[in-house]
């Protein structure tokens, strides 16, 4: 409306102007076409083209105006856009706070999306997963696939997950291998492969990886820690698969292959667990013992401490007593006290064994403690008490499990 004003006034002015020239001033044109021929005075003519300018750009605005509807357009789209907005800013809400259902309502929305689709389709499939509809999930997932070819990578992530949750850890590893071949440099395919294919004890899988680990050079240290020691945990676990020789050479390759490790990830604690738990498979648990201690020496641990305590051969009082010193400094450490109840039952101190686990349970429920407790009154010869731990040990087990 504002533009019509603009047009009339302007219009109005010219007008005033022209008839003003015309009365203070004389002359003529004359204008023939083939036999007809028009003539007037020269200002009139000039007026009569300001007219049909002015007109002109009239109408134009009178048709810009029909073909948006009066404004009336534009403002349904700023309605669907704002509506938009707040649709995807609850279900982005909703997914972080994890309500699946408000997630997938909300982003579901799809008249003006403000995320672009790609993304908004990466959100919706992971909200479908997480509130269990699966098959939802993965048709999302397929049509992110078809729409968005280069999203190609994030969307095998994506069904890698889904097969996950669907306990199909088989198919998600085979996926993202094939992933890999295809984009080799995408370090999350690496990450999410290394983790699942640990979990399906796929270590040879792993260790084809390890070039690429250590030339990636893209890629933070930090990043690179956690995949480089599920691969290192990979390599001695598929040496001890491998390697068929007899008992003493596997012994000796064992230690070589240690010394290969860097020293950086001979540090790592769960990297230790693994390669003690070698030494232990092979008939070397007194030298994995020993590893523990000089470790726990210079740093405490209470994973190296547990994994101390699990190592059955051998147990003498010298592990005990090393166990008691480390005691003075950590009292309430569980990990030490469930220790020390395994290394005193091995060594038939039933007494003491008893006193440390039942100062476990005092301060924490554990169920390996419950369960180490009652091989205790077991050897004590007190059925009754074990039969009741054991029990307690199952019903915890089952609800958890429930839950």
């Amino acid at each position: 409306m504002r533009s019509y004003l603009i047009v009339l006034i302007l219009t109005v002015l010219f007008g005033a102007f022209f008839v003003g020239i015309v009365q203070g001033h004389q002359g003529y044109i004359l204008v023939v076409l083939d036999q007809m021929s028009i003539e007037m005075n020269i200002w009139m003519a000039g007026l009569m083209f300001c007219v049909i300018v002015f007109l002109a750009i009239a109408v134009s605005l009178i048709f810009l105006d029909l073909s948006s509807g009066f404004g009336l357009k534009k403002k349904w789209m700023d309605h669907i856009q704002t509506k938009s907005f707040k649709s995807t800013v609850i279900g982005l809400q909703s997914y972080v706070l994890g309500s699946w259902d408000d997630a997938v309502q909300q982003l579901s929305f799809e008249k003006k999306p403000i995320l672009p689709k790609e993304i908004l389709l990466q959100y919706l499939a992971k909200a479908e997963a997480n509130d269990g509809n699966l098959d939802r999930a993965r048709e999302i997932i397929e049509e992110l696939k078809r729409r968005f070819p280069k999203q190609r990578s994030e969307a095998d992530l994506l069904l890698a997950g889904v097969l996950c949750d669907e306990s199909r850890y088989p198919e998600a590893e085979d996926l993202l291998w094939e992933a890999h071949q295809r984009d080799s440099s995408n370090w999350l395919i690496i990450e999410n492969l290394v983790t699942i294919s640990y979990g399906n004890q796929n270590w040879t899988r792993i260790c084809e990886l390890f070039p690429l680990l250590r030339n990636s050079k893209s890629v933070s240290s930090k990043k690179k820690i956690y995949v480089e020691e599920k691969a290192y945990q990979a390599k001695i676990l598929n040496f001890l698969e491998a390697f068929s020789d007899d008992a003493q050479a596997k012994r000796k390759k064992l230690q070589e292959l240690w010394k290969s490790i860097p020293r950086t990830y001979r540090k790592s604690s769960t990297v230790i667990v693994t390669f003690t738990n070698a030494l232990n498979s092979v008939g070397l648990g007194s030298d994995a013992k020993i590893l523990l201690e000089k470790e726990l020496v210079k740093r405490w641990c209470p994973l190296l401490v547990s994994q101390f305590g699990k190592i059955e051969e051998p147990t003498t009082l010298d592990h005990l007593a090393s166990a008691e010193s480390w005691l003075k400094q950590h009292p309430n450490d569980g990990e030490l006290l469930l220790a020390l109840g395994r290394i005193s039952r091995r060594l038939d101190f039933f007494a003491k064994a008893t006193d440390y686990l039942e100062q476990l349970l005092a301060q924490n429920y554990s169920t390996a403690a419950m369960t180490e407790l009652a091989a205790v009154k077991i050897n004590l010869g007190e059925m009754t008490c074990a039969i009741h731990l054991y029990q307690s040990t199952l019903d915890s087990i089952t609800h958890s499990q429930a839950s």
